[in-house]
């Protein structure tokens, strides 16, 4: 039985209170308790990474040069959100149902608002982390003037959410060949067009193992356009990157330096793409064909390793003076430090299929927090790393059952 509404904005409270719910459910326990965890580390740092420069910043400029510092990273952390609303608003230009929102009679405009609400959902992990920059003045600035900052943050990120979001909307309704047409009808008029069919030869049928089989899928659509080529083209072109560095005009060990810090992001990228790859199949069509857990992750795991071990090589041949026993060390640790990250985002995706979205917020936030940790402490971070292996590899018996969505 349907339920009917009197008026739009009903019917749209309605639709956002179920996608929340449904969103809610489709974590599990451990996943929320995760999620809780890496909210209280990322808080707790930069809770005294801020507590302590802005101590003695109102030592030597007074309370209301605190009040001042703090102002400024609340709309740093503002401008932060209205970026994620940005890049979260030009990714659902691209995949929103717009022919099925214009079959439905409703205002385009309101169409617009429901996007607005589901383009700010990653400028909301901006709060706890800039509420934990604004408690860490609690004793050193007035509280009167913390409750005005907390008002000019809450106001700064709503505008600045709704001005990137509205600015995100604008580019991608410019692309749109219907310029007569209104833009919020302009930008779901363009949105999700079909790619122009090509003629393709016909498939040679292959004796094969299954691994192999869904490598040579995944290597196949990774070609062709969809979410898997970008990620794959940025850590081609981080890889690049990491080898240009043994060019710098720095000392060997500099360079060295400067070439692990991009061959990490590279490793991150892969990781992404592992994800992209085992969440982008459906399951419909996965379930019925002879895959065992060892075959889904040895096809993406062989991958990983191929692309890195190139790129390790290539570094260590670049690796102009250093000794031969520091090159075969490049290989030896980096290969550990790449696969290490890359398999995280290869598990999360296995884990979390078909949910891509949550599986990469996972992987980033865990991340960011052996980022965090690593900064606090040197090497806790490859401890907290490997957490997250331990984590994943847990719950990879489970991998091949529905959950609830």
């Amino acid at each position: 039985m349907h339920t009917t509404y009197p008026d739009q904005s009903a019917a749209f409270s309605a639709l956002e209170r179920r996608l929340a719910e449904r969103r809610w459910r489709a974590l599990d326990g451990r996943s929320r308790a995760v999620f809780a965890a890496l909210t209280a580390l990322l808080s707790g740092f930069f809770f005294w990474q801020a507590r302590v420069p802005l101590d003695g910043w109102v030592r030597s400029h007074g309370t209301l040069g605190g009040a001042q510092w703090l102002a400024v990273a609340m709309a740093a952390w503002a401008l932060v959100a209205g970026a994620l609303a940005a890049w979260r608003q030009d990714a659902l230009a691209t995949r929103v149902p717009g022919s099925e929102w214009l079959a439905l009679p409703v205002d385009p405009a309101r169409v617009m608002r429901h996007l607005l609400g589901e383009s700010r959902l990653p400028a909301f992990a901006v709060i706890p982390p800039a509420l934990a920059t604004l408690v860490a003045g609690a004793g050193l600035v007035p509280a009167w003037w913390l409750a005005l900052l907390a008002a000019f943050f809450a106001l700064a990120w709503i505008e600045c959410t709704r001005l990137a979001a509205a600015a995100a909307r604008a580019i991608a309704a410019r692309r749109s060949r219907h310029a007569a047409l209104p833009a919020p009808v302009r930008l779901l008029a363009s949105a999700r067009q079909a790619a122009t069919a090509k003629k393709r030869r016909a498939p040679r049928w292959r004796a094969e193992g299954g691994w192999r089989a869904l490598q040579r899928l995944d290597l196949t659509l990774t070609r062709t356009p969809g979410p898997a080529q970008p990620r794959m083209a940025s850590a081609l072109a981080l890889v690049g990157v990491s080898l240009a560095m043994w060019f710098a005009a720095a000392e060997p060990l500099q360079r060295r330096a400067l070439a692990f810090a991009a061959f990490l992001p590279a490793a991150t990228a892969l990781g992404a793409w592992a994800i992209t790859r085992t969440c982008g199949d459906p399951a419909a069509a996965m379930r019925p064909l002879p895959l065992s857990l060892a075959d889904t992750w040895r096809a993406r795991f062989v991958t990983l390793a191929a692309v890195l071990g190139a790129a390790l090589v290539a570094n260590a041949l670049l690796a102009a003076g250093l000794p031969l026993g520091a090159r075969f060390g490049i290989v030896l640790t980096w290969s550990a430090c790449g696969l290490a990250v890359a398999a995280l985002g290869l598990q999360y995706g296995l884990t979390l299929h078909p949910r891509a979205l949550a599986a990469e917020n996972l992987y980033f936030g865990w991340l960011g927090v052996t980022l965090m940790a690593s900064w606090m402490i040197p090497l806790l971070g490859w401890i907290v790393l490997a957490a997250g292996l331990v984590h994943s590899g847990v719950r990879l018996r489970r991998w091949w059952t529905s959950e609830t969505a």
